[in-house]
């Protein structure tokens, strides 16, 4: 033994909501590929505690609101089925805030699943407030569920977009693994604009050179074919949380590399729609730093229509 204990849990934050119980069902099936075990966490703090706990607690005392917690937690581990499974699950209440709660929690997690929106009071951004915060503040991988998850994986891809940047470089060594464990082909997107966004009649006024577009399309080839050469070296590769090192041979994975042509955030939505996951660095090369994914991650993880994985 190193003296050193974690137990690189899949963390689910659960707010009784359809899209944290979206979340269970997809942290099970990769819970079965992996053997982790699942640590379903609902915080019961004032001011960001689900309705629910509140409406079935006969008072508002502590005791009284925790067991009910409990209780809504447990329904909601049932109704995700499950009970009964061969995946380790722990249930655990928390008195916080749910984002707060859960970014502690995640802290010697292998990853950490969201739903991309929840029922909770402070529900005032569309991607959900809660959600927002654990992507921006976890130190593991967020994956953010929206609507109905797949039971198991498919032999769709892994999506995984790259522009060069070393938050895209670690999203690609990520999700090589995921792909790995699926047995699924990886595919690595870079997104180009093949066109400037001002029409060449509006050149000449800005003094502005013409645009090649067979340069930028080369130049674009060069920037994915550098990331894959960059991310995947070796083609086996160890994704570890703190002490414990989880490791996959990615040798094997089938890998696809395709240059979208669009804007990064659309082309990755449309690409998505054939992956079961969609995995982006928490901020790329775009000049919106110190927003709170990255534009780019900001928009795929409201509007991408499969899991959204944002690793850091």
């Amino acid at each position: 033994m190193n003296g050193v204990e974690t137990t690189s849990d899949i963390v689910v934050g659960i707010d009784a909501s359809a899209d944290a119980e979206s979340a269970l069902r997809w942290a099970r099936a990769h819970a079965g590929l992996t053997g982790r075990r699942i640590r379903a966490v609902l915080a019961w703090g004032p001011g960001g505690r689900p309705r629910v706990v509140d409406d079935i607690s006969p008072s508002v005392g502590v005791d009284d609101l925790e067991r009910a917690a409990s209780q809504v937690l447990h329904d909601a581990v049932r109704r995700a089925g499950l009970d009964g499974l061969a995946v380790d699950v722990v249930e655990r209440t928390v008195y916080d805030s749910p984002s707060d709660a859960l970014v502690e929690e995640s802290r010697d997690a292998l990853m950490l699943v969201v739903g991309a929106r929840g029922l909770a009071r402070m529900r005032r951004m569309f991607v959900g407030s809660v959600t927002a915060r654990c992507a921006q503040e976890a130190a593991v991988p967020v994956v953010v569920v929206r609507g109905p998850a797949p039971p198991r994986p498919d032999g769709r891809p892994v999506l995984v977009g790259v522009d060069g940047s070393q938050g895209s470089l670690a999203a690609l060594r990520w999700a090589a693994v995921q792909a790995g464990l699926r047995r699924v082909p990886l595919r690595v997107a870079h997104c180009w604009l093949p066109e400037p966004p001002l029409g060449p009649a509006d050149l000449p006024a800005f003094d502005l050179p013409a645009f090649d577009e067979a340069v930028l399309e080369k130049a674009a080839r060069l920037t994915l074919d550098t990331a894959l050469e960059r991310g995947l070296a070796g083609r086996t590769e160890t994704v570890a949380t703190r002490a414990v090192a989880t490791r996959a041979a990615v040798a094997d994975v089938a890998v696809e590399a395709v240059l979208v042509a669009g804007s990064a955030a659309h082309g990755l939505i449309m690409a998505a729609r054939s992956a079961q996951l969609l995995v982006v660095g928490a901020r790329g090369r775009g000049g919106f730093g110190g927003l709170l994914l990255g534009s780019v991650g900001h928009q795929v993880v409201t509007h991408a229509p499969c899991p959204v994985a944002v690793v850091r």
